[in-house]
C-alpha cells in the first residue's frame, strides 16, 4: 500500500478515534481532539479549493465539535462513540475528494 500526505489526513483522526473506544485517561481525549480539529480543518481547506461547499461546512462544524481549545461536552461516552462514529464515516466518504 502506497500512502501519501493527504492519507495521514483521514488515517489518523480514524485510529484516534478509534482508541477512544477504550477507557482512557482524559489527557488522551484532549489529543485525540486536537487530531481531529486538525485534520478537520485540512480537510475543509482542501475542500474548499475544490469548490465542495457543503463539504466544507460539514467539517467546519467537525473542527468546531472537536476543538480542544473549548470544548464541547456531550456528556455521557455513549453520545461520544455515536459522534465518533459519524465523524469517521465522513472522514472516509470525503478521503477521495482532497
Amino acid at each position: 500500500m502506497n500512502f501519501k500526505e493527504k492519507d495521514y489526513f483521514w488515517l489518523a483522526p480514524l485510529i484516534v478515534m478509534g482508541i477512544g473506544l477504550l477507557p482512557m485517561p482524559y489527557g488522551y481525549y484532549f489529543l485525540s481532539r486536537l487530531v481531529v480539529c486538525i485534520c478537520a480543518v485540512f480537510f475543509l481547506s482542501q475542500l474548499y479549493k475544490i469548490n465542495e461547499r457543503t463539504s466544507v461546512f460539514i467539517f467546519v462544524g467537525i473542527a468546531i465539535l472537536y476543538n480542544p481549545i473549548f470544548p464541547i461536552h456531550l456528556g455521557d461516552k455513549s453520545i461520544w462513540i455515536v459522534v465518533n462514529i459519524i465523524t469517521a464515516i465522513l472522514f472516509l466518504i470525503n478521503k477521495n475528494k482532497i
